[in-house]
């Protein structure tokens, strides 16, 4: 009732508030002075109303004049209280104020917000700290420390840091302060919590994020350190420290390498952190010396790399290094070992746990015929004609056991002759590698005496294709292969001419001079396309013998047959990629020499001319960058379509030599301006938008043509002559084609 009323005395201006005071003062004053009057006197005075009229019209006066500044006062008053009540609600730290009773008496939106309490969760302090520390022993020590905070009050409030269990659960980590207001009956204790559990959360992973660099630097199996701009030592890990005959790590901060046990190397050290910091690109994986605490000398394989602050600046030098000097002695022994079996009389081989040769020496290669890369990845019934296929397993097994294997066999030389050898077999493992090591002897001498005994023997137990004829080439007997690959039983081919296998590819002249062969030599190898059963043409590697008795005529043929089909076809693929671009499939630079020296031949002898041009392509490293390599090798393929599709004769060569460049050969031109024809047909082509990937890419050419026999009489005139004239066009603004011009004809 009384904040109404003061409510409505407030919207009363000061006029209408003093005639209503003068008016109630009046009315009031009057009528007890006219009944005072009437009871002492009988009757109503006129001076006692006018006395009455004035002492009332003063004292309305007086009480309105107090009542204005009371209104007034009052008024400040509730709009200080507004305002304060708008800043307790926008501060964003969440506020709480206690009685002297400890109850809450008021809470700020931004507590409710944080920790999820309302003004009716927390009817006093100790229930809320119930609840905001559940921990009793926490809880405990907080109530301590708080107390501690308060038997002072003179001193300032020192911030407390505690861990809040909120309304939901989780827990906050806060800073909290607290101040005393009001009088020294009635204290009220305003409580503020400032979050910090985003801070303390930083502080937790960095502190982490220290403890792992620094056990990643302790844990690494290398010496790390870093250096200052001086080269002086800012730390290190405890290998680093050892090899400096120090304690830890702690003991080398500040140090240079003059201090240390390899001051002798101490300026070469230097040198190469100069050139780090300054050049600031990383030195990586070099050796040099160093001088260990007890004299002796070790080498290093070291690294350094600029080191930088956040802002990107050289601060000095990061280094890792590692002791290599026993794995350098080992190489050293490695190397003399390699080299006294690479110089040993006796074929070595290493084979792993397939079967698979993965070393020989030189003399391997000798007496085998192959170069080294040939012969590594073979296996043995590549070279050996004798060898199990099917039994490596077992042999594997064998040599496992520590058993060493010594037996008799073949070899075969790449050119198809056959010679004995002695295997001796051994088994290593080391480090979890396996391998077997095979030393072959040859003992063609030895054998030489039972040649004929053993023809028959080792025939037939051979992977390849045999058959023994008479004198007269008819067939006496074959062996399982010889049907495996022929298709012909041993029925069907016994009585028969060796010529049952006859392809009709090779003319009278072969034959007479395979024949002319086998009488002069005894022997005749080579290959040969033979038909099968089935009518399927196949090549063979087929070696033929010449079987002599005791008067030195002719007795028997030995025929060796091989199925080379695989072989060949491994061995034209090989020939597509030694001479033709892997990407486009156009031709590369070998075969483009092997067709422009062919061309040349040929326009000198029929007085021709001939063109070369030299294509490279405008805007295509943008196109790398912009879209990336497989864009970019999509639109050379795409390119390589276009000049094919631009370049129709069978006498015309578009060969690409490596990257974006090309190379379009010419042949039987009758004028030099059919070359500049052609250049503008693939200038208009490539002009045409790429659609490639759903991108669409612009590009041109530049083209530089030079002809034969006016500019260059060799290949390597005319395709030096023709990309001097490629460069020309792209001066005079790409997208064009010139003809070469030299330099002393303008």
């Amino acid at each position: 009732m009384k904040y109404i009323l003061l409510s409505r005395l407030q919207r009363i201006n000061k006029y209408q508030l003093w005639l209503i005071s003068v008016f109630l003062a009046t009315a009031l004053t009057e009528s007890i002075v006219a009944m005072m009057d009437l009871l002492l006197k009988g009757e109503i005075s006129v001076d006692y109303l006018l006395t009455g009229l004035v002492a009332s019209l003063l004292v309305a006066s007086l009480i309105s004049a107090m009542i204005i500044v009371f209104l007034d006062q009052l008024s400040s008053l509730n709009d200080d209280n507004i305002q304060l009540s708008a800043i307790v609600t926008a501060l964003p730290i969440p506020l709480a104020l206690f009685d002297d009773k400890r109850h809450l008496q008021m809470l700020n939106p931004e507590f409710t917000k944080v920790f999820g309490y309302q003004l009716r969760d927390i009817p006093n302090l100790s229930e809320w700290q119930q609840r905001a520390f559940p921990d009793p022993a926490y809880r405990e020590i907080i109530n301590a420390e708080w107390q501690k905070r308060f038997e002072n009050y003179d001193l300032e409030f020192q911030p407390l840091e505690i861990k809040i269990r909120c309304k939901n659960g989780l827990n906050k980590h806060v800073l909290a302060t607290a101040t005393l207001i009001g009088g020294a009956k009635h204290k009220m204790q305003l409580v503020l919590l400032y979050d910090i559990s985003k801070r303390i959360e930083a502080m937790n992973a960095l502190a982490e994020s220290r403890s792992l660099l620094q056990s990643v630097i302790e844990t690494i199996p290398m010496r790390v350190f870093w250096k200052d701009l001086q080269s002086r030592y800012l730390g290190c890990n405890s290998q680093f420290a050892r090899d400096g005959g120090l304690t830890g790590a702690e003991d080398i901060l500040g140090k240079v390498d003059q201090q240390m046990s390899w001051h002798d190397q101490a300026e070469l050290y230097r040198a190469d952190d100069r050139l780090v910091m300054q050049s600031n690109v990383p030195k990586l994986a070099y050796e040099e010396p160093q001088t260990t605490p007890d004299g002796r000398e070790i080498l290093l394989r070291t690294s350094k790399a600029p080191l930088r602050n956040s802002r990107g600046e050289t601060i000095g030098v990061l280094g890792v290094y590692d002791d290599i000097t026993e794995l350098k002695k080992i190489e050293n022994e490695l190397w003399l070992t390699k080299t006294m079996v690479d110089k040993c009389k006796t074929a070595f081989f290493c084979l792993d746990p397939l079967g698979m040769v993965t070393y020989v020496n030189d003399y391997a290669c000798q007496s085998l015929g192959y170069s080294r890369d040939e012969l590594v990845g073979m296996t043995p019934l590549e070279f050996d004609p004798d060898f199990p296929a099917s039994g490596w397993s077992s042999i594997w097994g064998r040599l496992r056991d520590c058993e060493i294997l010594s037996h008799e066999s073949r070899h075969r030389r790449k050119d198809g002759t056959i010679f004995p050898v002695e295997l001796t077999c051994h088994y290593i493992a080391h480090n979890g590698l396996e391998l077997s090591f095979t030393f072959a002897q040859n003992i063609s001498e030895r054998k030489r005496l039972d040649t004929e005994l053993r023809i028959a023997a080792t025939a037939f137990e051979s992977q390849e294709g045999m058959m023994i004829t008479d004198a007269d080439a008819v067939i006496l007997k074959v062996n399982k292969s010889f049907t495996e690959i022929t298709g012909y039983s041993s029925e069907e081919a016994i009585g028969q001419k060796m010529n049952l296998l006859n392809s009709g590819i090779h003319d009278a002249l072969f034959f007479a001079e395979m024949w002319q062969s086998i009488d002069s030599k005894g022997v005749w190898q080579g290959e040969i396309w033979n038909r099968r059963k089935n009518g399927n043409i196949f090549p063979e590697w087929l070696t033929i013998s010449a079987v002599k008795g005791a008067d030195d005529k002719i007795t028997h043929y030995v025929g060796t047959m091989m199925d080379i089909t695989a072989r060949k076809a491994i061995e034209q693929h090989i020939h597509h990629l030694a001479h033709y671009d892997a990407l486009t499939d156009l031709p590369n630079r070998t075969l483009l020499i092997d067709r422009l020296h062919q061309a040349i031949a040929q326009a000198r002898r029929e007085h021709n001319l001939l063109a070369l041009l030299y294509l490279d392509l405008d805007k295509f490293k943008p196109v790398n960058d912009s879209f990336g390599h497989d864009v970019g090798d999509l639109l050379l393929k795409e390119v390589a379509n276009r000049l094919e599709a631009c370049v129709r004769r069978e006498t015309d060569t578009v060969s690409r030599l490596g990257g974006d460049e090309f190379v379009i050969l010419l042949g039987q031109l009758d004028r030099q301006t059919a070359a500049g024809l052609v250049a503008e047909n693939i200038l208009a082509s490539l002009n045409v938008p790429f659609l490639i990937q759903q991108h669409t890419l612009d590009i041109s050419s530049s083209v530089g043509i030079a002809v034969y026999p006016d500019d260059g009489l060799e290949a390597n005139t005319l395709m030096k002559n023709a990309d001097n004239a490629m460069y020309q066009a792209k001066c005079a603004g790409r997208g064009c084609f010139r003809f070469f011009r030299s330099v002393a004809n303008g």
